[in-house]
């Protein structure tokens, strides 16, 4: 499947989460455990795709396709693509309720 295929319903939207540094800070490697973890516990992202319904009752800023926002930790499904059995990206489908700031560096 490709990501670009996948198309969020109702409310939702679909948000893509930052790669994490598979190296500590004193240059170890670390288990994939401790990147997943990580990586579930990330809170900025960026905005890929979003419902057509997602959005309509806010006030205020609207996020839009490609701004980082943060949402609420652990919220969602997480969904891995991946290529040659390889995973080359993280994803999570949530709601749009779930995003709590948009990120705008002028």
């Amino acid at each position: 499947m490709k990501i670009e295929a996948l198309k969020p319903v109702e409310f939702g939207v679909l948000i893509q989460v930052d790669e994490v540094d598979d190296k500590s800070s004193g240059g170890l490697f670390l288990p994939e455990t401790a990147i997943e973890r990580e990586q579930l516990s990330h809170d900025r992202v960026t905005l890929i795709s979003k419902s057509d319904m997602a959005f309509d009752d806010w006030q205020g800023t609207i996020p839009k396709i490609g701004e980082k926002v943060i949402f609420k930790k652990y919220a969602g499904t997480v969904i891995q693509h991946k290529e040659d059995r390889k995973i080359i990206g993280k994803y999570r489908l949530c709601k749009d309720k779930d995003i709590v700031a948009v990120i705008r560096e002028e």
